[in-house]
């Protein structure tokens, strides 16, 4: 640890490896090391036979080590040796420096990772500052003396002063032209000479008024007359006055022929003055039987 990474502080925990109190020292020690809030446990000690090795294989110790919450490397004897520890445990090394090894982190790897991030820290403060320079030139390039900005603001300002003028005689010569056509427009338009017009017209009407009703009238009484006419020449009742009939039955039907009677039936018979009551004797159809009381 001093060779790899002296900056890792260490805290020894001493018990006994071998012999009746072992079991129970190393134990406590599990214990005690995985409550002091440590980063991880090494678990060691040095070489020796399989009796001295056997109290890292008895279960009061398998079960500390598997109830440690603590990230915990097992590394008992030497490399051959093995005991129920080495399965236990989170890691297994195969012997004390080797564990070292594992949790060390080598100062010179470090040391190179620094002086990459240092080169890496410069040169992004470079960039940053080669950027931020480019950004304030380009800021001092737009940057002007507010006397020059007040100058063109003013110039701008007679610019616009003079735009607006403009439009404005524009529009209201606009106006103007506008309200004189309008004036013409009304004048044109005015009621008293509508009104005269409108006069006019009326007496016009008046005066044609009655011609029409009666040449209205005249046209009427013509073309009433020839529709009398054609409806004498084609009503039944101009037959009628050359002396033909019309047979009526029961219900006022016309009868057309002689189907349409019976032995019997009696009919009216409508004259071109008044209608008769008739029987029918013999349509010639059925057989006739008389009752000898008619």
């Amino acid at each position: 640890f001093r060779r790899r990474a002296p900056h890792v502080e260490l805290t020894l925990i001493p018990t006994a490896v071998q012999g009746r109190e072992a079991i129970n020292q190393i134990v406590r020690g599990i214990r005690l090391a995985d409550a002091g809030g440590f980063d991880a446990i090494i678990l060691a000690r040095g070489g020796g036979s399989l009796e001295d090795l056997w109290c890292f294989n008895e279960e009061a110790v398998a079960r500390a080590i598997a109830a440690c919450v603590t990230p915990i490397v097992s590394a008992v004897g030497h490399e051959t040796d093995v005991s129920i520890s080495d399965f236990v445990a989170d890691v297994r090394a195969p012997t004390p420096s080797a564990a070292a090894e594992l949790l060390a982190p080598d100062s010179s790897d470090l040391q190179r990772r620094l002086e990459s991030l240092q080169r890496r820290l410069l040169m992004r403060m470079q960039n940053r500052l080669a950027h931020d320079r480019l950004r304030l030139d380009g800021l001092t390039k737009r940057l002007r003396h507010p006397g020059e900005r007040l100058r063109q603001q003013a110039q701008r300002l007679d610019d616009l002063d003079m735009r607006l003028r403009r439009a404005f005689e524009q529009r209201l010569s606009l106006r103007k032209h506008r309200l004189a056509q309008l004036e013409t427009r009304l004048a044109g338009q005015h009621p008293g000479r509508t009104l005269a017009l409108l006069r006019q017209r009326i007496d016009s009407l008046a005066e044609r008024l009655p011609r029409a009703i009666r040449e209205g009238l005249k046209a009427r009484r013509v073309q009433l007359q020839n529709q009398m006419q054609t409806l004498h020449i084609v009503s039944p009742l101009a037959t009628l006055s050359r002396g033909y009939s019309i047979l009526l039955d029961e219900r006022g039907n016309a009868i057309r022929s002689a189907g349409q009677t019976r032995t019997g039936q009696r009919l009216t018979a409508r004259l071109g003055e008044g209608e008769l009551q008739v029987r029918v004797e013999d349509n010639h159809l059925t057989p006739v039987t008389l009752s000898l009381l008619d």
